[in-house]
């Protein structure tokens, strides 16, 4: 929430009205629950100082001791446990340690007397209550007016799904009271001012697990409650603790296209037009199979919008699961293989290419990352998040929530979207920092790409520094940033990055990436020069001194297997591999009704000029 819209709400301190806490008092019982256990994961997440303070435990003496070293802290708790801990109390005064919190995030609210008093209490309103939802979707809309605190979301509306939010806060409007998110039978998210201190109700009975495994991209239409709003919180009330990005890189990925002037619905000349127009760039996942079926005017106008256009890798044969393969060497022969395609087409037309891979089909095993890194690769951009086959599923919420994820083999793995997510998926991403990548084939340029643009406005249009890039750029852009204590960290997860410094001082900063493996490391270098390294706890720590008005790129390398599979593929393979190629060609540019028709109106046009 926004220091002008909480003016109401906040306790008048000139002298750290602007300062945000620096660490969390979670309020519990001696025994923690689940959602105590979950909320401290959050907070570890982002790199939130937290404590536990027990209730019958909490207080002036007990809090100085938990947040020595902080000059201003928060407490979060349940309901049910803010009622405990107010119940011996005056009605209208809260307790000298509860008073002096910078805030207070409220969750859990149950159907008890219990929780409908306190929440009576702390809005001032005798009749506020705490109403059940339905078992039914519901449409949410997030405030437009709180920009620092609903960040990317401000303004959005959404359908939430069949059972996603369980509960809703009835609240009158007063002067200190401020809706966040609101539906239909209440508010799911609101602040409010009591006693000076400013109180954020969050409806969600639960907070999310983002242990837990899973599957398929993060959907906020289905996880909301227990996550949106906490993450609001936590990233404006820590905004100057937390892992925070810099800005959010964006990029369009287009499949499979060949570069020629047409492939299917894509027209390179209208795709220029609308990328002018719209304000948006644009990386080909290209098929290194293809190298040698190359437009030369195409790749000419690529090289001419190089800051527009772009080319990353996309697989190597395109073959159904190529990179799901689990033996290590069949991976290191086939990112050769693509390498070196990749090579012969820079090499003959001079194009160059982002050191990027896209999987065909989405698909690809745990070993693939050990296996990208040895062969230079800085980073993977990808739809699925969970490896394919008969293999565990590492992936956990968490890595869904981080900029990338480095599950397997300490490799960044990005994901990307379709518009079909929904624009309130990519805004959250935004609020938790990931970049903006969306992902798309050659049909979202039907009807000349107004669906398509009509998404890219709606993504310009929201409440964040968006910045365009060509996907390699993108990657390279997309880290967390944690300043405490006067120290910048930087936390790394391609496998090089690009750090600006635009201030008139010097900037010490201290990188961290993880690899678990640091025999695999062959070096690190900044502006190309190596610089030292050490390896603690499973992260690669280093300091780097960025003067002023300049830049710092850091690039990490990795041995290559000692021992590359030199097994050629069967003739067979081949002779499937270009069938597949030159079929999926002919299906993209003719075999469709809809395509058909459209290459005869191209046609009868030309004959009639």
């Amino acid at each position: 929430m926004a220091a002008s819209a909480t003016a109401g709400m906040a306790k008048p301190d000139p002298n750290t009205a602007d300062t945000a806490p620096s660490m969390a008092l979670l309020l519990r019982d001696c025994t923690p629950s689940p959602d105590d256990c979950h909320l401290a994961e959050v907070l570890d997440f982002f790199g939130i100082p937290c404590a536990a303070l027990l209730t019958g435990d909490a207080d002036e003496d007990r809090v100085a001791s938990l947040i020595a070293g902080h000059s201003k802290f928060s407490v979060l708790t349940t309901a049910p446990r803010l009622a405990e801990a107010l119940r011996a109390g005056d009605s209208g005064a809260l307790p000298a340690w509860l008073a002096s919190a910078a805030s207070v995030f409220v969750y859990g609210f149950q159907l008890t007397d219990a929780c409908r008093s306190l929440l009576r209490r702390v809005t001032g309103d005798s009749e506020a209550e705490i109403r059940s939802l339905d078992a039914r979707p519901i449409t949410v809309s997030v405030a437009s007016d709180l920009p620092e605190l609903c960040g990317p979301m401000s303004g959005i509306e959404m359908q939430l799904a069949l059972g996603t939010a369980g509960s809703a806060l009835s609240i009158r409007s007063g002067s200190e009271f401020k809706s966040i998110i609101s539906g239909p039978a209440g508010h799911l998210f609101a602040g409010f001012g009591h006693a000076g201190v400013p109180f954020f109700a969050d409806a969600s009975q639960t907070i999310v697990s983002i242990s837990e495994r899973a599957s398929a991209c993060f959907d906020v239409r289905r996880s909301f409650a227990g996550a949106v709003p906490l993450v609001m919180y936590l990233k404006w009330q820590f905004r100057d603790t937390c892992w925070t990005a810099q800005g959010t890189s964006a990029c369009l990925i287009i499949d499979d296209p060949l570069l020629r002037p047409r492939y299917g619905w894509l027209e390179i000349r209208e795709l220029l037009q609308l990328i002018d127009k719209h304000t948006f760039t644009t990386t080909i996942a290209f098929i290194p199979w293809n190298w040698r079926r190359t437009n030369s005017d195409t790749v000419a106008t690529l090289q001419q919008n190089s800051e527009k256009l772009s080319v990353c890798v996309h697989g190597c044969d395109h073959a159904g699961g190529e990179f799901a393969a689990r033996s290590a060497g069949l991976l290191d022969r086939r990112l050769k293989t693509a390498r070196s395609r990749m090579a012969s087409l820079r090499g003959s037309t001079g194009l160059h290419h982002d050191q990027v891979m896209v999987f065909p089909q989405g698909k690809f095993s745990p070993e693939v990352g050990l296996a990208l890194k040895g062969n230079g690769f800085v980073a993977a951009v990808n739809t699925e998040v969970s490896p394919t086959g008969n293999v565990p599923n590492e992936t956990t919420i968490a890595d869904l929530w981080s900029i990338a994820s480095i599950r397997y083999g300490s490799f960044p793995i990005f994901t990307r979207r379709y518009i079909a997510h929904g624009i309130e998926n990519f805004a959250f991403d935004g609020l938790l920092g990931k970049p903006c990548f969306i992902v798309g084939h050659h049909e979202v340029f039907r009807e000349h790409g107004n669906e398509l643009t009509k998404f890219i406005r709606s993504l310009n249009s929201l409440n964040w520094r968006l910045c365009w890039r060509t996907l390699g750029d993108a990657v390279r852009r997309s880290y967390a940033v944690q300043r405490r204590d006067g120290r910048i960290r930087v936390k790394m997860f391609a496998e090089e990055i690009v750090i600006e410094n635009n201030e008139q001082a010097s900037r010490q900063i201290t990188v961290l990436k993880e690899v678990l493996d640091i025999g695999s490391v062959k070096g690190v270098t900044v502006n190309r020069e190596a610089v030292g390294y050490e390896h603690l706890n499973g992260t690669l720590q280093f300091v780097i001194d960025v003067p002023p008005n300049s830049m710092a790129e850091i690039h990490c390398t990795y041995h290559e297997r000692a021992e590359p599979s030199t097994t050629p593929e069967p003739i067979s393979y081949r002779l499937k591999v270009a069938a597949r190629r030159y079929l999926s060609e002919a299906r993209d540019n003719y075999l469709s009704p809809v395509m058909l028709r459209h290459r005869l109106a191209l046609i009868s046009s030309r004959l009639l000029k």
